[in-house]
């Protein structure tokens, strides 16, 4: 045995026992006896920043990079299995110039996992940014620094962190404020149409004018699209096409239609840089613009871009070979962009739009924006204890064929888009294009114990957690809040497909804290749950629900829909929104504790709750709420630092 010959290897695998002991002493995890014998069992091979890729991998010569440890982990599934393999990967940022996916081929087995696992106490991340140097001052306040790679097109990014913080994508007007569209009457909403638009403030001829966006907001989201030209006697503008109209559908899909009166900003022009914290990139020169907020100097503090672009961490199989079995511990993925498609985003709710296919013709179906950590086609593969942070879209994503998922005790925050996706859509108008779901497809996740904020800085429809045609889902004891649309939303089915009820059955949306959610966009909730569930028996239980007000910013005027504490919509009469068992609930500070849309109360189970239309409730009623909802206390004390809830 190698362990054997090699006593310096011995040495760091008894050390590498000790810290695991000792975490689980802490967790109340396995006894001594149980995590030596398990860890004795296993293959082990080791990553560190002071490795090299030319390495055997063992403690003593550790790999350098990740994607060294799996193609060498791959070769070893290739001989059979016959134990358990972890990846043990020492503290340190591990910088990646593109996705690094894991496959089919690495997948464990149905009685031999593969884990890759951050060493105990060490903090390891994947960053997919890269940091900028050369800084100079440049006219008045504004810095500069030049980058060649993006003159010549092989380089261009939407986002940019200094000191950590996300800085501000130039933009007219200045936040909070938003213009007013006016739609010309004679706009056609057809795919190759240019659409002529205006605003009731002067807009000003850019320079770069094609790199120029527009961004509108709507009920319960935002588009965006570049422009065309600009009209500065006028005040108008163009978008020209192609363009992801949901044409053809019912009204309610035109939500990302540009629409009379509703809010708008303009984003990435120099002539828009006017203050502290917002940059500009500069296509055709290279040159990076940033006005330094107060205390930061670009002399000392590290400023990163993204490289990698629209997912980091990708684990995908396919429905013939499914990754299985497969688990990262305690990974940081980080600094991860979303390039906007030729035809913009064109919103519908959630990071969701609707793309039109050209076989067969007007063929439509409706996806995300993708995440930084994707799982596509993974059954029983899991994501705990890490995090997901400065990215441009969604956090991580459990897309088709997935199925008893695990994603526990992450914190996902800085993100321009929502948190965690779970399922997919398949609604009465694009379910027969759809991707085809197989019989346990979205069923047995389990997401609970993450910390989720500070979501949809691009994207306002971002969700904290949104899980659509799941069955037997557990979404339980997360702390979500500072998110731009809504906290939770449960989707269940309205295709016409015989067996739509299994869709959210036995669904657990339970003992959540959720508060200061719908933040810009209206007309959601704290958790947000439609369509038809007959059967189901999905439970809405012990979530501890506040704060939640509406933006005066959005078009609508208020009413007990725009930032509801539960929400059930069965979006058209005939769908209904039934058996859901809500219970043991306590909301307070929303505009409705519980509001129903096209849908009532009848048919569903609505059992000691603390509706508080108005006011707080009493101490005794709030302590016990924050001690049984948000994260649990070990989470507690690894994603806050502390051991009491947070109040």
């Amino acid at each position: 045995m190698f362990l054997a010959r090699n006593p310096v290897v011995v040495s760091a695998w008894a050390g590498m026992v000790i810290r695991i002991l000792a975490a689980a002493a802490m967790t109340g995890g396995p006894g001594c006896a149980e995590v030596m014998a398990a860890e004795a069992d296993k293959v082990h091979y080791y990553v560190a920043p002071t490795g090299k890729d030319t390495n055997p991998g063992t403690a003593a010569e550790p790999f350098a990079t990740v994607g060294r440890a799996r193609d060498e982990v791959r070769k070893r599934i290739a001989g059979g299995l016959d134990r358990d393999i972890v990846v043990l990967i020492r503290g340190g940022t591990y910088p990646q110039t593109e996705t690094l996916a894991f496959g089919p081929e690495d997948s464990g087995t149905d009685t031999h996992s593969i884990t890759y696992a951050a060493a105990p106490g060490e903090k390891v991340v994947l960053s997919g940014g890269r940091a900028i140097a050369g800084w100079k001052r440049g006219p008045g306040t504004v810095w500069t620094a030049e980058l060649p790679e993006v003159r010549a097109g092989k380089w261009y990014f939407r986002q940019l962190f200094v000191a950590g913080r996300r800085a501000i994508r130039a933009r007219t007007p200045n936040r909070p404020a938003w213009w007013k569209l006016v739609p010309r009457p004679d706009n056609s909403d057809a795919n190759g149409a240019t659409i002529t638009l205006g605003v009731d403030h002067p807009i000003g001829a850019w320079k770069n004018v094609s790199d120029v966006e527009v961004i509108w907001l709507n009920n319960n989201d935002a588009s965006r699209k570049r422009l065309g030209s600009v009209r500065q006697g006028d005040n108008t503008f163009t978008l020209p096409p192609p363009h992801q109209w949901p044409h053809g559908l019912p009204v309610e899909y035109n939500i990302g239609f540009p629409s009379k009166g509703f809010p708008c900003y303009f984003e990435n022009a120099l002539e828009m840089l006017d203050e502290p914290g917002e940059w500009y990139l500069d296509r055709s020169t290279s040159v990076l613009s940033y006005w330094p907020r107060e205390g930061e100097d670009l002399t000392r503090d590290e400023v990163i871009a993204p490289l990698v672009q629209s997912t980091l961490l990708a684990i995908r199989g396919t429905p013939e070979r499914p990754v299985r079995n497969l688990h990262f511990q305690g990974i940081r993925v980080t600094y991860v962009d979303w390039p906007l498609p030729a035809y913009g985003f064109t919103s519908m709710f959630g990071c969701l739009q609707v793309l039109e296919q050209s076989d067969p013709p007007g063929a439509k179906k409706m996806l995300w924006i993708d995440a930084a950590v994707s799982f596509r086609h993974a059954r029983g593969c899991n994501f705990t204890r890490g995090a997901v942070e400065h990215a441009g879209a969604i956090g991580l994503s459990l897309l088709n064929g997935c199925a008893e998922n695990v994603i526990e005790g992450n914190d996902l925050h800085d993100l321009g888009g929502g948190g965690i996706t779970a399922g997919q859509l398949r609604n009465r108008d694009t379910w027969k294009w759809a991707d085809p779901l197989g019989k346990d497809d979205h069923k047995g996740y389990r997401i609970a114990n993450n910390h989720i904020h500070d979501c949809g800085a691009d994207y306002i429809g971002a969700v904290g957690i949104c899980a659509v045609l799941t069955q037997d889902v557990v979404i339980a004891h997360n702390l979500i809040h500072d998110i731009s649309y809504a906290g939770i939303v449960l989707s269940g089915n309205e295709t016409p497909e015989p067996d739509y009820a299994k869709f959210a059955k036995s669904a657990a949306v339970e003992y959540n804290h959720i508060h200061d959610v719908l933040k810009v966009a209206v007309d959601g909730a704290g958790i947000y749950a439609s369509f038809p569930h007959a059967g189901s028996g999905a439970a809405i239980r012990g979530n501890l629900i506040h704060d939640l007000r509406p933006n005066p910013s959005n078009p609508r005027e208020v009413g007990p829909w725009s930032a509801a504490g539960i929400y059930l919509d069965g979006v058209r009469p005939q769908l209904g929104c039934r058996d859901y068992r809500i219970e043991d609930n306590l909301v307070y500070k929303t505009t409705a504790p519980l509001f129903f849309c096209a849908c009532g109360p009848e048919g569903n189970h609505i059992l000691n709750n603390v509706f508080l239309p108005a006011g707080v409730p009493a101490k005794e009623s709030l302590e016990a709420a924050q001690s049984r909802a948000g994260l649990e206390p070990a989470y507690r004390r690894a994603l806050l630092g502390a051991s009491g809830p947070p109040g």
